[in-house]
């Protein structure tokens, strides 16, 4: 029996689909920018923005091999949005800064909902008395919001976001972050998610159980889901499961 259940936020428990690459995403942004006093020509954001995350990466990537470790390293996009303003001589303070990504992050969102049964099944564990914790790829400037204003900020007992951590999943020092600031047991915690990868096999790698669904936002599956995987077809079939 499972004393706590992890769970996988967008593509899992939240149906979502953005699109960071829309013309008029960065037209407006190119304007809100320019509100601020920062001049970006109308073709340069969307490129500034990509190239800087791609710089970013690159450079963790390289810390990680500078000291010897592998790994999935997280950008954090506070920092994206703060050289990109830098690089034209403009300095914002960090409130204007989460605001800017804020307001990026829902001109590019498209569709933003709670999946059938999604709220139910927070719900129903918590009144078991079962331990809920959110582990997720995700930015704590975009995420933290969208939780509140679905409803789901109060179900969780711990959550832990990629940005935060520096770290993404499928790298096992995210899943043992989680089991370190809670105090968990791996073979105690039951993680579901949409991605094989990301959630399956990274849970397997730190002796954790997983359950698999898939979803619309469901990468290809890369290879078999590990033994201690199950596959379900709806997020309420996780109660059957503990």
């Amino acid at each position: 029996m499972y004393r706590n259940y992890i769970f996988d936020l967008y593509g899992t428990l939240v149906d979502i689909h953005t699109d960071e690459y829309k013309d008029e995403v960065w037209q407006k942004l190119c304007f809100i920018l320019e509100e601020r006093g920062v001049r970006y020509r109308p073709e340069e954001p969307r490129d500034a923005y990509h190239a800087e995350v791609r710089r970013q990466e690159a450079l963790l990537r390289k810390t990680l091999r500078d000291t010897g470790r592998t790994g999935e390293p997280e950008v954090e996009i506070g920092d994206v949005f703060r050289r990109m303003v830098s690089a034209k001589g403009v300095c914002l303070d960090g409130q204007e800064i989460a605001a800017l990504a804020r307001t990026f992050r829902t001109l590019s969102t498209e569709k933003l909902r709670l999946f059938d049964g999604a709220e139910e099944l927070l719900r129903q564990l918590k009144g078991r008395g079962k331990g809920v914790y959110l582990l997720s790829n995700a930015q704590r400037l975009f995420t933290r919001p969208e939780l509140s204003s679905l409803g789901l900020s109060g179900y969780f007992d711990g959550i832990l976001l990629s940005s935060d951590a520096g770290v993404k999943k499928p790298d096992p020092r995210f899943y043992q972050m989680l089991l370190r600031q809670y105090r968990l047991r791996a073979e105690d915690c039951l993680m579901t998610g949409n991605d094989d990868l990301a959630d399956c096999h990274g849970a397997a790698a730190v002796g954790m159980d997983s359950c698999y669904i898939r979803t619309e936002q469901s990468p290809v599956r890369q290879r078999p889901l590990p033994p201690n995987c199950r596959e379900i077809h709806h997020i309420l079939e996780v109660l059957a499961l503990g």
